[in-house]
């Protein structure tokens, strides 16, 4: 394949990861590969016959992976389902890539987010997290989640607290002391209450 084809499929790629971000959607090989196809992106040198030089859908897969993981503007990352999924960063973070990957699956999402604050920030979160704006958790989903987490040993470091307020805050062991834990969210209570 000649430099021109390898350019013309590399924008392409481009345009289809941005565009499916652009529409909050992460991108799966097989999204970009029919985005390709559509578009003309693979086909055979003018003046041979398309069945004797036409890529095999194998080959058109891995020059397509090899591309994408090469591409400035496009990230990728295994999903939950260990596939790989691609976004364009600056249409579609990262965190917020992950969390629609998870949407599926509510106890992956909330242990994931849970540890993510109680690691990086380092802060519990409020329960009521979970029902807003990108999670949209149910109260079912998250107490059902929550149950399953009490239940399960791969979810040991899921703790919560109690302000007293009566304000549940959750957080993992694994990156917050529990004393500290209630520590900050007492103060992330009183924050909201007088700003």
């Amino acid at each position: 394949m000649d430099p021109d084809d390898l350019t013309r499929i590399k924008e392409a790629a481009l345009e289809a990861v941005q565009r499916q971000s652009r529409q909050g959607r992460l991108a799966a090989l097989e999204d970009v590969l029919a985005a390709l196809e559509t578009n003309g992106a693979f086909h055979a040198p003018v003046g041979l016959e398309a069945k004797d030089q036409a890529p095999s859908a194998s080959d058109k897969a891995a020059l397509l992976a090899a591309v994408l993981s090469k591409t400035p503007g496009i990230a990728s990352f295994q999903n939950i389902s260990g596939q790989t999924v691609y976004h364009a960063p600056e249409l579609l973070s990262h965190n917020y890539a992950r969390i629609l990957d998870r949407k599926g699956s509510p106890l992956a999402l909330m242990a994931e987010e849970i540890r993510a604050n109680s690691r990086d920030y380092p802060r519990p979160v409020p329960v009521e997290l979970f029902e807003a704006q990108p999670f949209d958790l149910t109260p079912e989903d998250i107490g059902q989640s929550l149950q399953a987490m009490a239940a399960s040993p791969d979810y040991l470091d899921i703790a919560f607290t109690t302000t007293s307020s009566g304000a549940v805050f959750l957080f993992s062991t694994l990156h917050l002391e529990p004393g500290y834990a209630t520590f900050l969210a007492q103060q992330a209570e009183s924050l909201v209450q007088n700003p």
